[in-house]
């Protein structure tokens, strides 16, 4: 992995972190913390942990990150100053440090990466250093604006090209907007008009996260004929595969158009159509839209015989027993618990549920192996539950399988991609797309592929609320709006509970 490419991962997962400083005295004396960060030549700082121990003129130590840990070997050369070497994910480097008193300061090369750390003295541990902030919403107007300012400050500043979908005079009227209205309005009110501000920006990556407050026990899915229910509180499971009508009495159209301004525009419709049933599911944003003004919120149904059913639903942190859509998840959501999971197929087809990159190198070598020694007569890499991570990690499985001509041939391999294709997993759909004979099947990705990645994660100062923001540009299809598949199938209420859903089926009745 490259210096460059270590960067974007530490990019990609980075927190705000806290930092305490403590004295001496207050860990064993062969054991020390520092916690600070890290500066890689132009980058912005990253947060960076170290714990050494020390054995007389040995030492050995930990520098912590989010990505991961590189475990270090030094000595101490003379009083206050080190000098060794470290190994962790983006490969060995040698590092000289130099502590005096609290402060730790030091350089470091890796590859032809050259980066320098300073940090303090703490008695917070690696886990702990990196947990983030409490959310908090009850805060004084002070404390508001001064989020308001923090994140105006990582918006414009922190995010590579801000004003590529917006005018920087129409985002600061929004912005004086917002401060004129925190004194009229409730945390929860103020959040949510945050959350508007960083949909602003426009790309998908670039977010004010929501906060983390009670919910409908209810969820959506939006099929090709509307928004449905595929989830439900179980004294409530009547409703399940009925059609939303409307909410409080607003048509279910007008409601979708009111929500716009929570997701950000510059992703596909794709991407619009995965954020709604969540945010129709939170009762403070249905009450920032002007739908409800209280709980219980009503929700109007098309039942089966083409009457109006009315549901009233309360918010609670607990949804209680739970149904599902004819009593299971789609295929493409099974084995929620597993990153990356295979099973054959009742015509010998091998398929692939790839919804995550983590360990990717090892499960795929194993997957390789299965496949040479078994020569499936089509292989099904499933991306429509994959959000997202290292793209080039993919890239070295997708060339694998470009090097095998028996598998990279029209007709035995296919990709499902879908509105939850994100980020990295967009990316590698592309890849597949042009590095090999797949057939995409299923619904446009939800990223759309010519936008801004790579996101940089910080804490507003009060509220703690998470805010990503986007660090590099790609054009991975350029002219292309989105990652089109070769064969559109929209998902259908008989694919949740099902061992194989439209898609597979389509594909199982090709040649």
């Amino acid at each position: 992995m490259t210096f460059a490419r270590l960067l974007s991962l530490v990019l990609l997962f980075s927190p705000n972190a806290i930092i305490g400083s403590a004295t001496a005295q207050d860990l064993p004396d062969a054991l020390e913390r520092f916690a600070g960060e890290t500066r890689i030549e132009t980058q912005p700082p990253l947060p960076t942990h170290l714990e050494l121990h020390r054995d007389g003129a040995a030492i050995k130590g930990t520098i912590s990150m989010p990505i991961g840990a590189f475990e270090m070997t030094a000595t101490q050369q003379q009083i206050g100053s080190i000098t060794g070497s470290f190994e962790g994910p983006g490969g060995t480097g040698d590092m000289t440090l130099a502590v005096d008193g609290d402060m730790l300061t030091g350089t470091f090369s890796l590859g032809e990466a050259r980066g320098t750390i300073s940090a303090q003295r703490t008695v917070l541990d690696a886990r702990t250093f990196f947990l983030p902030p409490p959310e908090m919403v009850d805060l004084t107007t002070a404390q508001w604006f001064e989020d308001l300012d923090r994140l105006t400050e990582i918006l414009t500043q922190e995010h590579a090209a801000p004003f590529h979908r917006i005018a920087r005079e129409e985002f600061e009227r929004e912005v004086t907007r917002v401060r004129a209205a925190i004194p009229d309005l409730d945390g929860i009110g103020v959040a949510l008009e945050l959350r508007k501000l960083g949909a602003l920006i426009g790309d998908g990556h670039t977010q004010v996260a929501l906060p983390h407050n009670p919910r409908l026990p209810v969820e959506f899915f939006w099929f090709q004929d509307g928004l449905r229910v595929v989830g439900i509180s179980v004294d409530h499971q009547a409703a399940l595969g009925a059609k939303l009508v409307a909410v409080n009495a607003v048509p279910v159209d007008e409601v979708v158009a009111r929500l716009r301004p929570f997701i950000p525009a510059g992703e596909t419709e794709g991407f619009f159509r995965a954020g709604v049933p969540g945010l129709l599911s939170n009762p403070d944003v249905l009450a920032a839209i002007g739908v409800v003004d209280g709980s219980p919120v009503p929700l109007t149904f098309e039942a089966q015989d083409g009457g109006l059913a009315p549901v009233e639903l309360t918010a609670s942190s607990d949804a209680g027993e739970w149904a599902t859509l004819n009593g299971g998840a789609p295929l493409w959501q099974q084995e929620g618990n597993q990153s990356f999971w295979s099973q054959t197929l009742a015509d010998g087809s091998l398929y692939v549920n790839w919804r995550s990159y983590d360990h990717l190198a090892d499960k795929v070598a194993a997957l390789l192996r299965d496949l040479d020694a078994q020569r499936p007569p089509r292989l099904i890499i499933d991306l429509r539950d994959n959000t997202g991570g290292d793209y080039n990690a993919g890239r070295a499985f997708i060339e694998a399988i470009g090097s095998r001509p028996w598998l990279n041939r029209a007709g035995g391999l296919y990709v499902l991609i879908g509105r939850t294709t994100f980020s990295a997993a967009m990316t590698n759909a592309v890849d597949f797309k042009t590095m090999t004979n797949a057939i995409l099947v299923g619904e446009p990705a939800g990223a759309a592929p010519n936008n801004w990645q790579e996101v940089r994660r910080f804490n507003l100062p009060n509220s703690g609320l998470l805010v990503g923001v986007s660090t590099l540009h790609y054009e991975f299809l350029p002219g292309e709006a989105e990652v089109r598949p070769d064969l559109h199938v929209w998902s259908e209420p008989g694919d949740w509970g099902a061992s194989q859903d439209a898609s597979v089926r389509l594909i199982l009745a090709q040649p």
